[in-house]
């Protein structure tokens, strides 16, 4: 059983942890008159051995993002994360305007920005099969050998016809953070991370791409782990906002904490506990206005605690894609609050199991207050008030459930 008392996530532990760090690298608001070379200071603290690196007052726009690789006791922080601003540049997107058959050198666009020759098209619509699920993959490639008014010159011919209203968008769209294998020790804090999305764009869907911060470790579908896991890392007292991906993304990760932060207005899940991660939390956090709060997705031994999430669309998703054993189990949602949301407000998919849910409050669901699949759930003293359909729907499976009416 995971206790919220078994890592620190204060911001005087945090201090601690990183007292015999090797480097300080500050630089003041009074320096930052060109741009702030920020992976550059990332990069020497990482070939220090580890350091702190002090963001700035200001926005500081990153067109590549910024890569932390195989770093260990490392810490990323602003001085005051409603000044201390990381941001991603505006998105690369287009719409087809009419159907564009396979064979076609050519595709018309319309809403076009951010292009230029060589960037490599993301066309999402049907295309080539996918290995894992034998099933089409949801997107075409295509490569822009010149842009024109309206139109996209490619470099080689569709494979695939492109309908009309496909959204169009850049294939290697970068992640605001991106963390990657063996990282041991690390903190992000008291930054606010924006995605660079404005209220006119389109709903994109940016999965592993245009995340706040996207963490991952080396793993295979089929077989799992292959690498060692980033682990023992911290996100705390961040404002997290205007994602088109997820705000925090977690994949094959050991012990990282979500803790203290706001999320807002991101188009996929703001906190993802995907697959192959064990021993995460999520702790104190408030999201408002996001696709997904909290998704767990082939996860294990995760807490999700003390929550706030309203306006969203769906609560907590706990479900399967890999088909390993042993997956899905050991979880824990207590103490959360979710307001508003229009669909479930727990989602919990087959062929999980041995997972527990205590202690929530749910207020006005669309839907369901708990959907409820696969087997041996646990649910204990939730509060669930004006759900749209049913305030525990028992889908499948055989599940302890210690409710008073509701």
């Amino acid at each position: 059983m995971l206790s919220s008392q078994d890592r620190p996530t204060t911001e005087r532990d945090a201090e601690m942890r990183f007292l015999p760090l090797l480097l300080l690298l500050f630089i003041s608001h009074l320096l930052a008159a060109e741009p702030a070379p920020i992976q550059q200071w990332i990069d020497e603290a990482i070939k220090a051995g580890g350091g702190v690196v002090t963001i700035p007052e200001g926005v500081h726009v990153l067109p590549q993002g910024l890569l932390i690789k195989n770093a260990k006791k490392l810490a990323l922080r602003g001085i005051d994360k409603e000044r201390c601003i990381l941001k991603l540049p505006p998105l690369a997107y287009a719409e087809c305007t009419k159907l564009s058959p396979a064979g076609n050198t050519t595709l018309p666009v319309r809403g076009e920005r951010g292009w230029q020759p060589g960037m490599r098209l993301r066309i999402e619509c049907d295309g080539e099969p996918d290995s894992f699920t034998k099933k089409p993959r949801p997107y075409v490639l295509a490569i822009i050998q010149e842009v024109k008014p309206g139109q996209f010159v490619l470099k080689e011919p569709l494979k695939f016809p492109v309908p009309a209203a496909t959204l169009i968008r850049h294939e290697d769209a970068p992640n605001l953070i991106e963390i990657r294998e063996a990282c041991d020790t690390l903190e992000i804090a008291n930054l606010t991370l924006d995605g660079g999305r404005m209220t006119t764009d389109p709903q994109v869907q940016g999965h592993a791409q245009l995340c706040a911060i996207f963490i991952t470790g080396s793993f295979n579908y089929e077989t799992g782990p292959s690498g060692p896991k980033p682990k023992d890392l911290i996100v705390r007292d961040c404002i997290i906002q205007n994602c088109f991906g997820r705000g925090v993304a977690l994949y094959s990760v050991e012990k990282a904490d979500i803790a203290r932060c706001s999320f807002r207005d991101i188009c996929d899940e703001a906190i993802d506990f995907d697959h192959f991660t064990t021993g995460s939390r999520a702790i104190g956090n408030r999201i408002i206005r996001c696709r997904i709060a909290f998704e767990l997705n082939d996860a294990n031994d995760c807490l999700v605690e003390g929550n706030e999430a309203r306006d969203c669309c769906i609560g907590l998703s706990l479900w399967r894609w890999c088909k390993q054993p042993g997956l899905n189990q050991g979880n824990i949602a207590r103490d959360n609050s979710f307001t508003s949301i229009t669909g479930n407000a727990f989602q919990i998919g087959t062929s999980t199991r041995s997972n527990r849910f205590e202690d929530n409050e749910i207020e006005k669901p669309g839907r369901n207050g708990f959907s409820l699949s696969g087997e041996s759930q646990v649910l204990k003293n939730n509060r669930i008030r004006g759900a749209g359909l049913k305030a525990i729907a028992i889908q499948e499976g055989i599940h302890d459930i210690q409710e008073a009416a509701h």
